[in-house]
């Protein structure tokens, strides 16, 4: 039940503000950032940081230069100094945009990187090292 609520926030979110303007991609950077909710009025993250508690639900902000074009997002969670990857991927929502805002969680404390790619081309945009304590 969480996750269709997430999910249905979500595509609130990007229906209402990713509306095709231009071409331009001056406003937009390459960036991943965590947080610990979102604000679906202006697509920021509430709570944005690196360290969280253990059992928190990590919300991503992951904004692309280029147009994602559709592409489905996924994010690479891995244990620093392994090289066992978990990967999530969030569904595109809509044919264009430069920004998904989703959630994951993650079960063992610990510090982590966080990777966000786009499936489409496998084009990797940012990472963000995090905490679990």
């Amino acid at each position: 039940m969480k996750k269709l609520l997430v999910l249905a926030l979500v595509i609130i979110v990007l229906a209402g503000a990713c509306e095709k303007t231009s071409d331009s991609t001056d406003e937009f950077s390459n960036s991943l950032a965590l947080g610990t909710g979102m604000n679906a009025s202006n697509f920021t993250l509430v709570g944005e940081g690196t360290v969280f508690q253990h059992g928190t639900t990590i919300y991503f902000r992951l904004e692309s230069k280029d147009d994602m074009a559709g592409s489905d997002v996924r994010i690479a969670i891995n244990p620093v100094g392994t090289s066992n990857y978990e990967n999530r991927d969030y569904p595109s929502l809509q044919d264009y945009g430069h920004i998904t805002i989703s959630s994951f969680s993650v079960a063992n404390p610990g510090n982590y990187t966080a990777t966000g790619i786009l499936i489409t081309g496998n084009k990797t945009i940012a990472s963000v090292n995090f905490t679990i304590q």
